[in-house]
């Protein structure tokens, strides 16, 4: 028993030796573009950080830049589809106002706040949002999943083209376009909904 013991340590020991941290330095920015397998957080905060998180070769694969107020983080092998679990990115600034993802990752971005959020994703991973905004505006494509339902927004702008699942919450307004085979379903009980359905998707109240 004790052998199994130690080498479970061992296992474990040898798997945390190998996941690496680099913290990168970045200036000012409000917007994030991710294109890539990736696993990736994003903490609303005072200060702006980027850390890359996991195996030394996929910290290398990593490229980050800041253009026109806008993080740019991409693969430099975008044919490599696959992460290991513990490879990740880890963001953190004070406000987030554009967000734009494509890949087969997962995406949070975790309690923000702000006046107006806009998202552009395209993918077959997952995209969770949580806090609150006045105004969101989704375009979604592709067959993953999307949750903004603990996003809390007072007017929601959504566009959905594919065969996943779109959550959105609005308290006052939402205007939905479903295209495809897709499924939106929302919160909130707005008191202005606009919707449009194309193809055999749906669009449904949540009460």
């Amino acid at each position: 028993m004790q052998r199994l013991i130690l080498a479970a340590i061992l296992s474990c020991a040898s798997l945390n030796a190998h996941a690496d941290e680099q913290v990168r330095s970045v200036t000012p920015f409000k917007g994030i573009n991710v294109h890539g397998p990736v696993s990736l957080t994003v903490e609303a905060g005072k200060a702006y950080s980027l850390k890359v998180i996991g195996d030394p070769r996929f910290i290398d694969r990593v490229t980050s830049e800041v253009v026109n107020g806008e993080l740019r983080l991409h693969m430099k092998d975008s044919s490599r589809n696959s992460i290991e679990s513990s490879d990740r990115i880890v963001v953190t600034l004070p406000e987030l106002q554009t967000f734009r993802g494509e890949g087969a990752g997962v995406m949070r971005l975790n309690k923000l706040r702000g006046e107006r959020l806009d998202v552009n994703y395209r993918g077959a991973g997952r995209l969770a949002i949580d806090g609150e905004v006045r105004e969101l505006r989704l375009r979604a494509q592709g067959v993953g999943e999307v949750d903004t339902k603990d996003l809390v927004t007072q007017e929601a702008d959504v566009s959905f083209e594919g065969i996943g699942s779109v959550s959105v919450h609005a308290k006052d307004k939402l205007n939905a376009k479903v295209q495809g085979m897709g499924n939106l379903t929302y919160y909130g009980n707005p008191r202005i909904v606009n919707k449009s359905v194309s193809g055999i998707g749906s669009v449904v109240a949540v009460k």
